[in-house]
């Protein structure tokens, strides 16, 4: 129970810290009601109904709340007879319920506690990342508990993720690494890519890395030739950003630039699927994949390694070797490849960013995606 204790209590922090907060609606319910849905979630995460673990969301608002005005595609559905929250009747219910579309809506002034509704929500957004639509909805932005795996749930608010718990650990999700950061810095450094497009084309790529669940390794560096003595390029293949060889994509429509940047994204994101890493210029350039980092011609064994927290401290008990020899290579060639960063997707989906500082590998771990549009302003998914 104190693990769940912790997690709701970071859930709590992050989440009012977010600045999304703006209605009474969005509020999250008292701490210690919270605790109490947890452990029945987590019961309910690792049974099998018809030979399946169930994903769901439970959000915290009446389905006839005015808040829900403002989501047109949203449909407030409510149960002739309300439904228990016990574990025995969430088993038999939860499989109908998508957490990509749907709440189920829980009654926390009724004790016992009861799912009283739906909230049904038409979302398209997946077509948007596919490159399908050039608009989209999402989920309403309400607090909400995502039920994702045996023993996994995220604390969220709509489709974002705030703070994740896993099997007794809380882990918090960071938005800001590719903005704010010195992997940020360190990408703009020498880069002709502006920030938003930068950062659309690597949420997207790391989105598609993630589905794809072969985990990889994407190296970028200010040229070949900063890196040529520590890799192995089985497959080379020049190919400048968004195929862009002569001509100029500057002056071209949004969308079309728009729909060249989806197609990069996704031909790059596919190449991490063969064995070793892709290798990219800071201006985004493909210099090519099946990347073999070498290293045996590196003279540091274990760098000197700084692991910053959520809160942009360093967690002193962590360790080089914590890690498997994927990560390990990655930071060797970070310390190694000045002015370099290094992403590593693991098979789960985590995503870690690395570069060298003060002659540190500094790593960012739990870096949680937005997949959005640099060319709309409003198109932002968690």
């Amino acid at each position: 129970m104190d693990e769940i204790r912790t997690f709701v209590e970071r859930y709590y922090e992050h989440f009012n810290d977010s600045g999304l907060v703006t209605e009474d609606a969005q509020k999250l319910p008292p701490a210690d009601e919270i605790i109490d849905l947890c452990s029945t979630l987590l019961n309910v995460s690792c049974m099998r109904e018809e030979g399946h673990f169930s994903s769901f969301r439970v959000c915290f608002m009446q389905p006839d709340s005015d808040f829900l005005d403002a989501y047109v595609y949203a449909h407030s559905l409510r149960f002739e007879k309300p439904v228990p929250f016990t574990v025995k009747d969430l088993r038999k219910l939860t499989p109908a319920i998508n957490p990509g579309m749907s709440y189920l809506v829980l009654d926390l002034k009724h004790k016992p506690l009861m799912v009283t509704g739906i909230i049904a929500a038409y979302t398209t957004w997946d077509k948007v990342i596919a490159g399908e639509l050039s608009d989209g909805s999402m989920m309403p932005m309400i607090p909400n508990l995502h039920v994702k795996a045996p023993g996994e749930i995220d604390g969220c608010l709509g489709e974002n993720t705030v703070v994740s718990y896993s099997f007794g650990s809380t882990v918090i999700s960071r938005y800001d690494v590719f903005k704010d950061s010195l992997i940020a810095n360190e990408l703009r450094e020498g880069s002709s890519v502006n920030d938003q497009e930068r950062t659309h084309f690597l949420s997207r790529v790391l989105w598609k890395v993630d589905r794809y669940r072969h985990g990889g390794t994407i190296l970028i560096v200010p040229s070949a030739e900063s890196c040529s003595d520590f890799v192995d390029v089985k497959y080379k293949l020049p190919c400048e950003f968004l195929f862009n060889e002569e001509k100029s994509l500057i002056d071209i429509s949004s969308n079309v630039r728009e729909n060249e940047l989806v197609s990069y994204s996704d031909f790059i994101a596919k190449l991490t699927t063969v064995d070793g890493a892709v290798l990219l210029t800071k201006d985004l350039d493909l210099i090519g994949f099946g990347v073999e980092i070498l290293t045996d011609k590196m003279e540091q064994k274990e760098p000197p390694m700084r692991f910053i927290t959520s809160d942009n401290t360093v967690d002193m008990g962590r360790r080089f070797t914590d890690n498997g020899t994927r990560h390990r290579s990655g930071y060797r060639f970070a310390h190694e490849v000045e002015n370099s960063v290094v992403i590593i997707v693991s098979q789960d989906g985590a995503v870690k960013a690395c570069t060298k500082n003060e002659g540190d590998v500094v790593v960012y771990d739990n870096i949680a995606l937005k997949v959005s549009s640099p060319y709309m302003d409003s198109a932002v998914v968690g």
